[in-house]
């Protein structure tokens, strides 16, 4: 299924000002059109002063008397948004501008290598945000959805199938049509996106034409919009034409094959190795749909990487047909070749290193990880989640009896802890303990008020070995915690 993602940047040419020049808010920028200078972008503190675009800059200034004002340049604006949908082909190589302050980003077979569709828009947020640009992003079934649901409907994610049903409560404007055509259904009283879904096609089509009913269709993924994708300028790519348009599977899995012969020659000449891999299939009908896979190290074992995409291109929807296909790879790093054995086999470490590719591959980026030692003396802060193929810069303790399995946050338990203890609805009743081995707070970094702790090591009378702490308070009187369990 495919799914797109709309990047909003409300004030666009206004943050683009604003990290270029310095200025003081709220400030507006100014053109002159026919009837003489208006407000062509606005800040947000100008917004938050019931500020407008296209508003007379006189009745601005009579308005908010200090208003500071900016020539608009608009040539600089489009070049600069064109920029930034460059840039975020991060998140996958197809994306376009998408009005004069929107990008639109197809994120079919993608979303995986940042863990899931929410990862996505955590990372879109976190990277576009720290370059001081102010964004609402929406991820949904098609394109016009997508920027339906950035701009009118909060932003976030749209589930797969729920366009027709969230979408009903959205205004019309959210369906990009003309003005002349708003304000006619809007004299009809169609004011609601829903209200256009429970008419009948054909009178509408006949009293506004046929652009209601194809944005309508489009927004619902009825028909299929083609976008003017922007190529990538990626330095090692390999496209093949067909002379008859493909659609089979074997097909599109031979031309694979055939492109990444290519394209590891070219790697293969530069010294480097692919690190993602982009397979664009080019339908007749002027739509693409892409596969990526990201490898663990730099790759160029052509059946490997093939065997990689295999699942991927389980999704393929060839549709008429398929004229072209591309393959490039814009990640790459020096390759390293293994040392080989005697029988030609590959190295014993590349069997692990596959697997966490084929993992990742099926479960996500974010989906693997392995615990690593943090210099800490705290035990909920004595390991962290980190990649399993990330080298170990400290040395795992080896004379701290710690439980394997750790509660967080500890939990509280009733009793004194050392002789009998109630947790989860279960009497413990002790007959061995160990301790007390006190752990202090990190003084440097503490919330004030935060108290050592007295472990104890417990064993019960079913032979369960529990970790306790009680908390040491100025009058003995610290509660007690249930922080780990023993195998």
């Amino acid at each position: 299924m495919k799914r797109f993602a709309s990047i909003w940047f409300p004030h666009w040419a206004t943050d683009l000002f604003a990290r270029k020049a310095e200025t003081q808010s709220p400030f507006v920028l100014v053109e002159r059109d026919r009837h003489g200078l208006c407000l062509a972008a606005i800040d947000i503190g100008a917004h938050a002063l019931g500020l407008s675009v296209g508003q007379r800059l006189a009745d601005a200034l009579a308005a908010i008397p200090h208003l500071v004002t900016h020539p608009f340049d608009l040539a600089l604006t489009q070049a600069a948004l064109a920029r930034m949908a460059d840039e975020v082909r991060r998140w996958s190589p197809l994306t376009a501008v998408d009005g004069p302050d929107g990008v639109v980003i197809d994120l079919t077979g993608a979303c995986h290598l940042f863990g899931g569709e929410e990862g996505v828009l955590k990372d879109m947020a976190a990277r576009l945000g720290k370059l001081g640009f102010q964004l609402r992003t929406a991820i949904a079934d098609t394109a016009g959805a997508a920027w339906a649901w950035a701009r009118y409907g909060g932003g976030g994610i749209l589930p797969p199938g729920a366009a027709r049903q969230m979408l009903a409560a959205l205004p019309v404007a959210a369906l990009r049509l003309a003005v002349e055509v708003l304000e006619g259904l809007h004299h009809l009283g169609l004011r609601r996106i829903g209200d256009l879904m429970a008419l009948p096609r054909g009178p509408l089509a006949t009293r506004f034409g046929r652009e209601a009913m194809l944005r309508l269709d489009q927004v619902l993924g009825r028909r299929e919009a083609a976008l003017p994708w922007r190529r990538p300028q990626v330095r090692y790519a390999r496209r093949l034409p067909f002379v008859e348009p493909i659609g089979k599977r074997e097909d599109i899995d031979a031309a694979l094959i055939h492109l990444l012969e290519l394209l590891t020659q070219d790697l293969d000449e530069a010294h480097l190795g692919a690190r993602r891999l982009v397979y664009v299939l080019e339908k007749v009908d002027g739509t693409q749909q892409s596969f990526t896979i990201g490898t663990a190290v730099a790759e160029r074992d052509v059946s490997y990487l093939a065997r990689l995409f295999r699942d991927p291109l389980d999704g393929a929807e060839p549709g008429f047909g398929i004229e072209a296909a591309t393959l490039s790879a814009p990640v790459t790093e020096p390759f390293h070749q293994a040392q080989g054995t005697l029988n030609h086999r590959r190295a014993a470490g590349d069997g692990f290193v596959h697997l966490i590719d084929r993992l990742r591959q099926r479960l996500g980026s974010q989906a693997l990880s392995t615990p690593l030692p943090v210099d800490s003396h705290l035990p909920e802060r004595a390991q962290h989640r980190g990649d399993p193929l990330a080298p170990e810069v400290l040395d795992w303790p080896a004379r701290l009896d710690r439980p394997p399995l750790l509660y967080s946050p500890a939990e509280p338990v009733q009793g004194d802890g050392r002789s009998r203890f109630y947790w989860r609805g279960g009497d413990y009743r002790v007959v061995t303990s160990v301790g007390p081995e006190r752990i202090g707070p990190e003084w440097w970094q503490a919330a004030p008020g935060t108290r050592p702790r007295d472990y104890w090591r417990v064993e019960d009378t079913t032979g369960g070995r529990y970790w306790l702490y009680q908390s040491v308070e100025p009058d003995g009187r610290g509660g007690w915690y249930l922080h780990g369990v023993f195998a």
